[in-house]
């Protein structure tokens, strides 16, 4: 996978990657994907693609609608291939339309490549399972945090000799701050039935 300058995947590359990844896991079908991509094109950025219709606008099957179609399926089918450069407005809609068809980790690998830590939000269906998922998320990455951790403290200093743990440990110890913040909007909003931190 090409890097950036950051030593993290390229934006393209990893926004490819989990397209690609959908695809073979999940069956993900091109079609379905360009429909999706299409309508929160629209929704997000709508003067970008001012020169492609809206894809569900159309009412019944028409030679227009199949140029249409046609067209965004072929600009499609380039981003997804690296054929051509994505354009920075695609992001968000491409990462969306991700989300859509069940991909849970590319926004937080394009938010830590510039250092931050993403929160996935919890959601309101189902509070009780959800709870139990935020638990278990947050004891989950706590133990890999304090096992990583522990081998690193191992020789009882702390220093340049574990450079190769840190490695593993930063991106376990951002999603084990971004599950514990999300447990605690989960408890804020459902116990004190308010969103504030």
């Amino acid at each position: 996978m090409p890097t950036s300058g950051t030593g993290h995947p390229s934006r393209d590359a990893l926004l490819r990657d989990s397209y690609n990844q959908l695809r073979e896991q999940r069956g993900v079908t091109l079609e379905s994907f360009v429909l999706a991509l299409n309508d929160l094109v629209h929704a997000v950025c709508p003067l970008k693609v001012a020169d492609q219709p809206a894809l569900r606008s159309f009412t019944a099957v028409t030679p227009e609608m199949t140029r249409a179609i046609g067209a965004w399926t072929k600009r499609v089918q380039r981003w997804a291939n690296g054929d051509t450069e994505f354009p920075a407005w695609l992001e968000e809609p491409w990462a969306m339309a991700l989300e859509q068809f069940g991909d849970d980790t590319v926004r937080q690998q394009l938010i830590n490549r510039h250092g931050m830590v993403g929160i996935k939000l919890p959601t309101a269906e189902n509070t009780s399972a959800c709870g139990f998922q935020a638990m278990g998320a947050i004891a989950d990455g706590m133990g890999q945090v304090i096992s990583i951790y522990a081998q690193m403290m191992e020789d009882g200093i702390l220093d340049t000799n574990d450079a190769a743990l840190a490695k593993q440990l930063m991106p376990l110890l951002k999603k084990a701050i971004s599950d514990l913040v999300a447990g605690g909007m989960l408890v804020n909003r459902e116990v004190f039935g308010t969103t504030v931190q």
